[in-house]
Order: C-alpha cells, then sequence, then structure tokens
C-alpha cells in the first residue's frame, strides 16, 4: 500500500509540475531567506571576531561624557575631565572583571630623520596589548617600570615602522611633540577594525603620556575585559553602578567595544529581524499555496478517490495520502532553498573574504517547521477528501 502511495504521488507530481513548483516557491523562499542571512550573519560575525582578536567579544570600552556609534565614527555628545586612573582602579575590583588598561590619547608631531607627521599616540597600560590580542613583530611590550619611572619608550605598528625607518626600529629614536622616545616594540601586521587602524598605533607608558605629553590628571577611556563573554552584561551593568556612586551623576558611556567601534552589530541585528520579516511572509504564502493546490487536487481526483475507497481503501489511507503528498511538497520547497541558499552563502562569502559558516541548525530548524507547515496545510484538504461518498460520486460520473 505504501509503495502504491509512493508511485501515485510521483506519477501525480510530474503530471502537475508548474503547479508544484508554484506551491513549493513559497516555502523555497521562506527557508532560503532565513537560511542565507543567517549564513551572512554567522560569516560576518566571525570575521568581527577575527578583527577583534580572541578577547574582542569580552571586551567592554568606558568613555567619558556621551558617545554614540554612527556609521563608522564615534560622535560625542558631552565631554568631560572625571574619569580618572583611580576609577578604572576601583573597576578592577569589580568580581566580574579580569582586566583593565586605561587610555590617554592625543594627536602630537610625530618625526624621525625619515619622515614626520601628526599622528594621534595612546597612552596605555601594559596589559593593552594583551586586551586588544596583538603580537610582537619584534622587541617587547610596554612594561609595569615603564609606568613606574615615567620611561620614554614607545611600541609602534607595522606602518610606522615602515613609513619613519628604514631599517630594523628597536632601539632607534622617534620624536612624539619633540621630546625623543626610544622604540621598544614592533606590532605584526594586524590590519584594521571601523575606524581604528591598528597598524598605525603610537603606545607610550600611561603615566608618561599623561604628565611628559599632556600633563592632565584624567583619562580618554578604558578597555576592559569581562571574565567571560555570559557575564559582559552583568559586568557593565556593575561599571556603570561603581561609577555612578563616585561620580554623582551619569558623564560616562559604557558599552561593548563592537557596538562602540562600530555600527556592523546593529546591522547584523537588522540583518536577523529582515530574514525572519521575509521568511514569515513566505512560509505564510506557502502554506495558503500548498493548501490552496492539494484542495484543488481534490476535486480534480473525486473520481480517483471514490474508486480507491469501492476497491476497499479506508479513509485513515485517503487522509494520509493528501497529508504525505502536502509534507512532500513542504520538505521539498525547504531542501531547495536550503541547497540553494548554501551555494549562495558560499559564494558571497568567499567573494567577500569573509570566514565559511555554515547555519546546521537553522537548516534543521527550517525543515522541522516545514514538516509543521506540510501538516497544517494539508489537514483540511485530507479532511475534505473524507466528505465525499464514493457512491454518489459514481453515480455522478454515470449519469454525466
Amino acid at each position: 500500500m505504501k509503495l502504491l502511495v509512493l508511485q501515485e504521488l510521483v506519477a501525480y507530481f510530474r503530471h502537475e509540475k508548474k503547479r508544484i513548483i508554484i506551491a513549493m516557491l513559497g516555502i523555497a523562499i521562506g527557508v532560503l531567506s532565513l537560511v542565507l542571512m543567517d549564513s551572512i550573519s554567522g560569516a560576518m560575525s566571525a570575521r568581527i571576531e577575527a578583527e577583534l582578536g580572541k578577547m574582542g567579544g569580552s571586551l567592554i570600552m568606558l568613555l567619558p561624557g556621551e558617545i554614540r556609534a554612527v556609521g563608522h565614527r564615534r560622535i560625542r555628545l558631552s565631554k568631560y575631565t572625571t574619569l580618572k586612573p583611580s576609577d578604572i582602579d576601583a573597576v578592577r575590583r569589580i568580581t566580574l572583571v579580569q582586566a583593565a588598561s586605561s587610555i590617554k590619547q592625543k594627536g602630537v608631531p610625530v618625526h624621525t630623520v625619515v619622515n614626520s607627521s601628526s599622528l594621534s599616540v595612546k597612552g596605555v597600560e601594559p596589559c593593552y596589548t594583551r586586551l586588544l590580542d596583538y603580537h610582537f613583530q619584534y622587541g617587547r611590550p610596554l612594561l609595569e617600570t615603564d609606568l613606574e619611572t615615567f620611561a620614554k619608550v614607545a611600541v609602534i605598528g607595522s606602518k610606522i615602522a615602515d613609513e619613519f625607518f628604514r631599517t630594523n626600529p628597536i632601539g632607534k629614536t622617534i620624536y612624539l611633540k619633540g621630546m625623543p622616545f626610544r622604540v621598544v616594540g614592533v606590532l605584526a601586521e594586524r590590519g584594521s577594525f571601523s575606524n581604528e587602524d591598528f597598524d598605525e598605533a603610537i603606545l607610550v607608558p600611561l603615566a608618561t603620556h599623561m604628565r611628559v605629553l599632556e600633563n592632565v590628571d584624567y583619562l580618554d577611556g578604558a578597555i576592559i575585559l569581562a571574565r567571560d563573554r555570559g557575564s559582559i552584561k552583568d559586568a557593565i551593568r556593575q561599571i556603570a553602578l561603581i561609577l555612578l556612586k563616585r561620580h554623582g551623576k551619569k558623564d560616562f558611556t559604557v558599552s561593548t567595544y563592537q557596538e562602540l567601534q562600530s555600527t556592523t552589530s546593529k546591522t547584523l541585528h537588522l540583518f536577523s529581524v529582515l530574514s525572519r520579516v521575509v521568511a514569515s511572509i513566505a512560509f505564510s504564502v506557502g502554506t495558503l499555496g500548498i493548501l490552496a493546490i492539494m484542495a484543488l487536487s481534490i476535486y480534480e481526483r473525486i473520481l480517483e478517490i471514490a474508486i480507491k475507497r469501492v476497491a476497499g481503501a479506508r479513509k485513515r489511507d485517503i487522509f494520509l495520502q493528501f497529508l504525505t503528498e502536502s509534507m512532500v511538497l513542504s520538505i521539498a520547497g525547504s531542501t531547495a532553498g536550503i541547497v540553494i541558499s548554501l551555494l549562495l552563502a558560499v559564494i558571497i562569502e568567499l567573494l567577500a573574504g569573509w570566514p565559511l559558516f555554515v547555519p546546521w541548525k537553522t537548516a534543521v530548524v527550517s525543515i522541522v517547521l516545514s514538516m509543521c507547515i506540510g501538516i497544517v496545510s494539508g489537514l483540511y484538504p485530507a479532511m475534505k477528501a473524507l466528505d465525499f461518498e464514493p457512491k454518489a460520486i459514481l453515480r455522478l460520473f454515470e449519469e454525466g
């Protein structure tokens, strides 16, 4: 019996190819949009994590004033000079915080015997390069003793090394604001993320920057590492509470490093919402399409139903036949959508240079959802097929 039902199903699908394709199209589009968007979102997230480094997902950025990310730029809506090194010391004592580096940044004249320009110089603490997952091409990182002794030493990016020195710059002098700094380290080539070019970095000890280059007692921000990704929201909340208590007002912005550095996370969220909206519409259209096709096929196959009933087919057999056809249509549509979406995703990810990402979980959910749609859209036609009385149908055809 099962083999006969399968043969009839294949024969019916062959005879009604155009109708079947139309019925499957809605489900296929829904699955395609869902799987494709999840593939792109996953690949973009993997690319961002690679750019940020292994700790990027657990980094928190603290900035004085109200800051908003617009496009690939940070817009400062208000500015305060109230963030002090003692605030960062208090933040370090939070149990959910693993490490933190204060930051002081200023654009200053930079020159060597080879080149000169005006560039941004950052005063940081020794853990800064570890937090941002910097690797060294030559030399060493900044040390605690450099901070304690106000040492005039610098760690530079690979672009600075190429543009300001003709040979290995370790031990050579680079002038910042007219003052000599000895180069002790060169960072490995890293690339850029959002508006920050890691290869143009010039890092000096925080204490030296604050006393020698600027002579101020306030900070321009801090990079903070949460214990793990799962605790990052709680860490942000605790940091905000401590600073509110210390300052008496909200004169700071604290958020994830990724959110403040770019709007990519917002784009990914928008991608996710749009894909689910499109998928919902397409699935609804697909459900109605299968329902209409199956209902129409019942009226076209009244004689077939009557003959089967007279030949001994039970109502359950007729019910299962039409329910099976509906499920097969849904599963076939979802399978086609998954295959096409994965092919498109691979092509897009290769052209964009993103890591390959296959959303297996979404694909499985899509198939399960399609099976449910097949059952829902096939129930009415299958129940309708049971309403016909075989003798009345045969008598009607005889009279006709």
